[in-house]
């Protein structure tokens, strides 16, 4: 009983060191540099989850069982607060969420055997996995084809874990099917495979090409973008550039739910659109005067090419239709 709550004690410690790092720093600027930090711990707890693995079958006992099951489902759920950093999005609630899913998967872990404990672990990992895949398919990042790998990683990583639990249940956990699919060296490899995809995805992420070179069309013609962007990079970094791009795309969205990214901005079909952004962000999301002035008419500017009247000649047809 000592030992049980030994244990306990330890992994509470843990779990609760991780997040009180992690939850003062959530929603404070530089959200590049919150990205990168908290991707960068995901990949250490992986890899350390592993290593406990491997300690637990060298003879390790429950102890390095209860650690490697704890990082195992911290890594994705890290992952998750690196991706709403990225965005600007307070994080809080995710945080207590999964301090809640990693105290309880240590203490099923601690007290209920194998390969019960396995079957929780593995589902607990495919439900983190699965979120932390929807959260990055669903950003609005740019650029996005790093965040589309890292979601594609953790969807397959998904799957896998939550047939592991599937296959042990119902096939058995010393089949033949699991012992070459789903024991613990293809679980490794897969393991090992994902956290590499996804480390290259973060570099993409921080080294990717800007949106400031991109050039896009436009087609309604009412585009709203951060204008003078070299100047305004100086003034406040290119983390709060990236973050004023994001508030700017989710206001268009506040108004008006069909608006859509553009490089640097959105295109929307509110009418007097940077007036009207302007005051939202400043209501909504706590611009300051000096921010909003940096909004202009994407057609102004190099990054958007715009074609004024494609969008509004769609509705008017689909109205009469």
């Amino acid at each position: 009983m000592g030992l049980s709550f030994g244990i306990l004690a330890v992994s509470v410690a843990v779990a609760g060191a991780v997040m009180f790092v992690a939850m003062p720093r959530i929603g404070t600027p530089g959200p590049m540099t919150l990205f990168l930090r908290f991707a960068a711990v995901a990949g250490v707890t992986a890899a350390g989850s592993s290593a406990m693995y491997f300690i637990h079958g060298a003879g390790g006992g429950i102890l390095t069982l209860v650690l490697g099951d704890v990082a195992m489902v911290l890594a994705p759920a890290l992952l998750i607060v690196a991706l709403s950093a990225l965005e600007g999005r307070p994080a809080r609630r995710t945080s207590i969420g999964i301090l809640v899913l990693a105290l309880a998967v240590a203490v099923v872990t601690a007290t209920v055997p194998l390969p019960g404990s396995l079957a929780v672990k593995a589902v607990a990992v495919a439900a983190t996995c699965g979120a932390c895949a929807w959260v990055a398919s669903h950003s609005r990042v740019e650029p996005f084809g790093p965040l589309r790998v890292i979601a594609l990683t953790n969807a397959v990583f998904a799957v896998y874990s939550l047939s592991r639990a599937i296959v042990g249940v119902v096939v058995g956990w010393d089949s033949t099917l699991f012992r070459f699919v789903f024991s613990f060296a293809p679980a490794t490899v897969l393991g090992a495979a994902a956290v590499l995809a996804i480390g290259a995805a973060v570099v993409r992420v921080r080294f990717g090409p800007r949106v400031a070179a991109e050039v896009a069309q436009c087609p309604a013609g009412a585009a709203v973008v951060v204008g003078d962007w070299d100047l305004a990079s100086t003034a406040y970094g290119p983390d709060r550039m990236r973050g004023l791009v994001a508030d700017l795309r989710s206001a268009a969205r506040d108004l008006d739910p069909g608006a859509a990214d553009v490089p640097r901005g959105t295109e929307t079909a509110v009418p007097d659109a940077v007036s009207a952004l302007g005051a939202h962000l400043q209501a909504a999301y706590g611009w300051e005067p000096e921010q909003t002035i940096l909004l202009v008419d994407g057609a102004t500017t190099a990054a958007v090419r715009t074609q004024p009247g494609r969008r509004a000649t769609k509705r008017r047809g689909s109205a009469r239709s």
